[in-house]
């Protein structure tokens, strides 16, 4: 065997930056604050956002997402005339802007968004034999699978293999055994423990209690039991082979080729107790022709490799990996070359010394280059490969140029260097510096070259963009920990933006974009972040005072729409006949709590009112009193509107009454007495009822005239009518009455007869006695 001890360390560099991109998810969590604030109780009050053509919204949207179109929509500058340097404070949108936004219809289009956009990192070898990468599923059959079941099969193909290497156990077993006792992966113990095997005991020391079904006595019985816990599916895949490998049960199997011999045999030792094992091994083998795993793993021509690491760290683009191969000898060079994935074109080529791979010389022991095949590559990256499919050419050969010339070429699958993702960290209005608050970051491969970082602000509702403002881009080294993108980690982005009527009530969306011109056009990369309606309305009613002719009443209702709908009213709205008492324009009183509780609301700081109307309680007595705040974009109070409608209030109502006499003399009874009630204002008619308590039916009516009673006013002054609140009503008597409990019942109502709306006092009931004369 030939030694591949005496690599060369000689190389030479041509610098032509590639960018390459390797990178996880990046996730932030953005909840609602909730305010605590003791002076300020909220959502307490019934609103509503309500248009001049009574339609009503309630589309808040807090959100905050990033969703993804197919291509980026071209924006187009419009003039500005106002402050658009944010290096000079808040920026304005221009009112010729604002002008043709609020102009401009409304369009029926779903808003453009863009999501993360992740670059591939997996490089399978194209052209490899005895392939031990991690993903790619081999010549399988995968025919009908989903997409996620032909991942999960990428996922185990290199642990299946390298299992016959490394142990002597068959491939084809170990996929089927992995299907079948992970249920394809989603088994609660891979999810909860990498456990893809179903493999008992502890691994490291780590376990997870699971339930499971055990055969005995001829019938399944479910058992709890504890099952080996890996930090990984390879783990579980290694230590699968190793199980085998080091009990002797299963010494029989090792090395078998026959996978019905093999399937056979890990059944009749004891793997399994389910008496269908072995069919549902063969089955599985057969389905999906993993006996092309086995052939792979047979193979003795290696020339093989992986690509660990392709990653952009800082202005480098990183290339780690390795390949083994069994057409070397000690006078090679080993070359990295770098080729545009769709044109094929060469775009980089070094010659790298080999970095030694313990790893796999463990695997491929017998290849005349493993173990010092690995290699490490630092490219500068430049804007010439932003956006490219890359792809990568492990080249041994005899020639100091990298030419080929004996040895073997590994070229690896293409690498989508096009990362493009972004969050919105902040996009809220500050109620106390009266501005729109954006921050975020914007991360992508193709912002090289593209030196000028703008934030664009778009009406999607109106499909009209509201302002472009050139920013600085700020270190974001939260970002660049996570993801090996060119521009990571100075992504960030921070503007404030003068409130203005164009901010509110559309679907407004933050455009990021990197430009290489300096008005936002030329060649651009945006990134569209999820739109947000500013349509917030909160609001409460503290106070409702009702004395006899006045109604005070204090609140607040703060709203975004207020920017836009300036003229504050205050309604006193009658509930019950569903018609308006009154209405006032207010101006807005101060509210620190408020602003507290609600720092994202336009106008919290100063959405307080404080009013008095005049107001007739004896008219409306007993009414629900209903008090709505509403900005309006009209001085009358009407136009487009955004009301807030507090809970209603019963007007209170004082009904009190007293009889005076019952004088039953000559077959007929007198009775005097008095009833002072609030709903007399509008219940005129007053009627003196003599009811039979004893047969529950009435007796009689009598409509009278009341009487002056300067006594009850006296007693009673707040009551409506009690200066003249008496009555005095005589009843004829029949025999048949004798002994019965007579009440009477004092009645005003606002129908003639007595019925209708009614307001009564029923008095005492009185026995009559057994002589009427």
């Amino acid at each position: 065997m030939a030694s591949d001890s005496n690599l060369k360390n000689n190389q030479f560099r041509v610098v032509l930056p590639v960018i390459f991109t390797f990178g996880a998810s990046l996730v932030f969590f953005q909840g609602n604050a909730h305010a605590d604030d003791t002076n300020v109780t909220a959502n307490t009050a019934v609103t509503t956002t309500q248009t001049s053509d009574n339609q009503q919204s309630s589309n808040y949207q807090n959100a905050n997402v990033a969703l993804m179109t197919a291509q980026a929509v071209q924006t187009h500058a419009a003039e500005q005339t106002a402050n658009t340097d944010p290096n000079k404070g808040a920026v304005d949108i221009s009112a010729e802007n604002a002008q043709n936004v609020a102009n401009a219809p409304a369009v029926d289009t779903q808003p453009n968004v863009s999501t993360n956009q992740i670059s591939n990192t997996q490089a399978d070898p194209e052209n490899g034999t005895a392939s031990t990468t991690v993903s790619g599923a081999g010549n399988i059959n995968t025919n009908g699978l989903s997409a996620r079941n032909v991942q999960f099969l990428e996922s185990i193909h290199q642990g299946a293999v390298d299992g016959w290497k490394q142990f002597g156990v068959l491939p084809s077993l170990t996929g089927a055994q992995a299907i079948i006792e992970s249920g394809w992966g989603q088994s609660a113990l891979t999810t909860q423990g990498h456990n893809l095997f179903g493999i008992k005991g502890s691994y490291n020391g780590q376990s997870v209690t699971m339930p499971t079904y055990e055969y005995y006595g001829g019938r399944y019985v479910q058992i709890n039991d504890a099952f080996r816990a890996y930090p990984s599916n390879y783990e579980s895949i290694v230590d699968h082979g190793r199980f085998l490998k080091e009990n002797s049960r299963y010494s029989n199997l090792i090395g078998q080729k026959d996978y019905q011999t093999v399937t056979r045999l890990i059944r009749q030792d004891g793997y399994a107790t389910d008496p269908q094992y072995t069919n549902t091994l063969n089955r599985v083998i057969r389905q999906y022709n993993l006996t092309a795993w086995d052939q792979e793993a047979f193979n003795d021509n290696i020339n093989t490799g992986h690509i660990d690491n392709v990653s952009v760290q800082g202005d480098n683009l990183k290339v780690e990996g390795w390949h083994a191969t069994n057409n070397y000898d000690q006078s090679m060079h080993h070359f990295i070359i770098l080729l545009d994935g769709n044109t094929k074109q060469e775009l980089y080529r070094q010659e790298v010394p080999g970095t030694y791979r313990q790893d796999v010389q463990n695997v491929y022991p017998n290849a005349k280059i493993s173990g010092w095949g690995g290699f490490s590559l630092t490219v500068p990256n430049s804007a010439n490969f932003a956006g490219k499919a890359i792809q990568v050419v492990s080249r041994y050969t005899k020639n100091t140029n990298g030419e080929p010339n004996g040895g073997d070429d590994l070229w690896f699958n293409s690498v989508n260097l096009n990362t493009n993702a972004g969050y919105l960290d902040n996009f809220n209005i500050d109620a106390a510096t009266n501005t729109l608050n954006i921050s975020g970051w914007h991360a992508t491969d193709q912002s090289a070259g593209k030196d000028h970082h703008f934030i664009i602000l778009y009406d999607a509702t109106k499909n009209r963009e509201l302002g472009r403002y050139e920013v600085n881009s700020a270190i974001r080294n939260d970002v660049a920990k996570v993801y090996n993108v060119y521009n990571a980690g100075k992504s960030g982005f921070n503007l404030q933006v003068n409130i203005s009527p164009a901010l509110i009530g559309d679907n407004i969306q933050v455009i990021s974009r990197y430009s290489n011109a300096a008005n936002g056009e030329g060649n651009y990369v945006d990134y569209w972040f999820a739109p947000k309606t500013f349509n917030a309305n909160q609001s409460y009613l503290d106070k409702v005072e009702i004395s006899d002719n006045q109604v005070h009443v204090s609140g607040w209702q703060a709203a975004d729409a207020s920017v836009k709908q300036q003229n504050h009213f205050v309604i006193l709205y009658d509930a019950t006949t569903h018609r308006e008492i009154a209405r006032k324009q207010v101006s807005n009183v101060s509210r620190p709590d408020v602003q507290r509780a609600y720092p994202n609301i336009a106008n919290a700081g100063k959405s307080g009112f404080d009013v008095t109307f005049d107001f007739n309680r004896a008219a409306y007595a007993g009414h629900q009193l209903q008090v709505i705040s509403r900005y309006s974009d009209a001085n009358n109070g009407e136009g487009n509107r955004t009301d807030a409608w507090f809970t209603p209030t019963t007007v209170p109502s004082n009904n009190q009454g007293f009889l005076d006499s019952f004088v039953v003399k000559n077959g007929e009874v007198t009775v005097t007495g008095w009833q002072a009630t609030d709903q007399s204002y509008n219940q005129k008619n007053h009627f003196v009822i003599l009811y039979d308590a004893t047969t529950h039916r009435e007796i009689a009516r009598q409509q009278v005239t009341n009487l002056d009673r300067p006594d009850v006013q006296k007693a009673y002054p707040s009551i409506y009518n009690s200066a003249k609140s008496g009555f005095k009503a005589a009843f004829k008597l029949d025999s048949s009455l004798i002994g019965h409990e007579i009440q009477v019942v004092s009645r005003y109502s606002d129908a003639n007869n007595g019925e209708g709306n009614r307001t009564d006092f029923w008095f005492n009931a009185i026995k009559l006695p057994q002589n009427l004369y």
